[in-house]
């Protein structure tokens, strides 16, 4: 697995919640006229360009779910296809399960001749030579993973197939980074926007894999609301607060500091 390492441009970036980024999702849509469908367009084209981007060309297969993270899966789908690449969707929900954009990505991607099959599992045949893309649960997920999706996740994690979550590893939860049930172990996850506590808290940061984070055009006044209180604290951040010392000074050079701190027999804790 690839170590943990997100990929950012602002100098301040906010970590939020998944109400926080449904949010933004619904004041982006209600107050700027952007739709729903737009966003998941952009969504799905860019994971499938982090793909072409960080592999050659091969089989992929996408798991998808009946949500809105299985509708950008099956965005990525779509557009690798039209690429030429060798893509599979499986779809977990049935047809009349799907969230209204998922539905309508579904049909979109059929028309497009892209292979489609409804089923719970996968097969050692499926993941042979291929990349897997993981669009099962997104921010939204609310219990424990069980059951069949619980053995398809450990057949996933059991095999030596390559993983790209789409959004958040799925079982991990977005605001505690805990595991719900199960969870994928990715190598990459491409998430959108901004990043979500899951990402960044343990376990949920060692299922992450390298994380990126890719702009589909929500507004900067929603991003960098001052509501939203947590933000991601990079090296470059603190650097601008710690003056640079002279290389040949001594520590007694920049003053001095008491603690009072500890207890009988606590020492060790300050």
């Amino acid at each position: 697995m690839a170590n943990n390492l997100w990929e950012v441009s602002p100098e301040k970036m906010k970590v939020v919640t998944a109400d926080e980024m449904r949010e933004i999702d619904r004041m982006t849509v209600k107050g700027y006229g952007i739709s729903g469908t737009v966003l998941m367009e952009r969504a799905g084209l860019a994971v499938a360009e982090k793909i072409r981007e960080l592999y050659e060309r091969r089989k992929v297969i996408v798991l998808s779910g009946g949500g809105n993270n299985g509708g950008d899966g099956i965005v990525a789908a779509r557009n690798l296809h039209e690429w030429g690449w060798n893509v599979k969707i499986i779809l977990l929900s049935k047809e009349n399960k799907l969230s209204p954009d998922c539905l309508k990505q579904y049909k979109t991607a059929k028309k497009a001749g892209v292979v489609i099959a409804f089923r719970d599992h996968i097969t050692g045949k499926d993941l042979h030579s291929a990349l897997v893309v993981d669009a099962l649960f997104g921010t939204g997920l609310s219990k424990n993973i069980s059951g069949k999706t619980a053995e398809l996740i450990s057949f996933i994690n059991a095999s030596d197939a390559p993983v790209i979550s789409v959004d958040i590893p799925s079982g991990i939860s977005s605001d505690t980074g805990q595991i719900m049930g199960d969870a994928v172990r990715s190598d990459y996850t491409i998430t959108f926007g901004l990043p979500k506590r899951g990402h960044l808290l343990y376990p949920g940061a060692d299922y992450t894999g390298r994380l990126f984070i890719e702009d589909i055009g929500f507004p900067d006044e929603l991003l960098y609301a001052e509501k939203f209180k947590a933000e991601l604290l990079e090296k470059r951040n603190v650097s601008l607060l710690i003056p640079e010392r002279q290389r040949y000074s001594h520590k007694g050079d920049y003053g001095h500091v008491l603690v009072i701190a500890g207890s009988r027999g606590k020492t060790g804790a300050a």
